[in-house]
């Protein structure tokens, strides 16, 4: 009986000790000051946010990279180089344009091609399968892209 007694002391001494130190451990009150300050920093709006809410860019100007953006958003469908051979338009009909075309270039003006970049295709009564872009990019990135694309029909 005397063993069974002292078995239990210990287990239940252990389990205390084991239990204290868990809580220590996993103490949020050592935390608190941190969360707290992170909190009003989240629920607080940045005082230097441009109208549109995005962060305003330092050093000059924003710089836009219309090959990246002709990378990631164009290339899939009209390719790499413009040329209406993407893998993303082989399965499309009509095929992607290729913008290299220069008596569609000699056609269309750069409204024209604005209109289809920002409200896609349907919107100049071309296929549906162009999309709307003009909620992806600025204005700024449109006329970026259309520059390029000016560009290609001068080769």
């Amino acid at each position: 009986m005397r063993l069974n007694r002292s078995l239990g002391w210990w287990l239940t001494a252990s389990l205390a000790m084991f239990l204290a130190s868990c809580l220590e451990q996993y103490d949020p009150s050592k935390n608190n000051a941190k969360f707290a300050a992170e909190w009003k920093q989240s629920v607080q709006p940045a005082a230097n946010l441009t109208e549109t809410g995005e962060i305003p860019v330092t050093g000059g100007a924003k710089v836009i990279d219309a090959d990246e953006r002709y990378a990631t958003i164009c290339a899939n469908c009209h390719g790499a180089k413009g040329y209406g051979d993407g893998a993303g338009g082989l399965a499309l009909n009509p095929k992607p344009r290729n913008l290299h075309d220069k008596d569609w270039q000699a056609r269309v003006d750069d409204a024209h091609i604005v209109k289809v970049i920002t409200y896609g295709g349907q919107s100049v009564g071309l296929s549906a399968s162009m999309s709307a872009w003009g909620s992806i990019l600025s204005p700024e990135e449109v006329l970026a892209l259309v520059k390029k694309i000016r560009v290609w029909g001068k080769e």
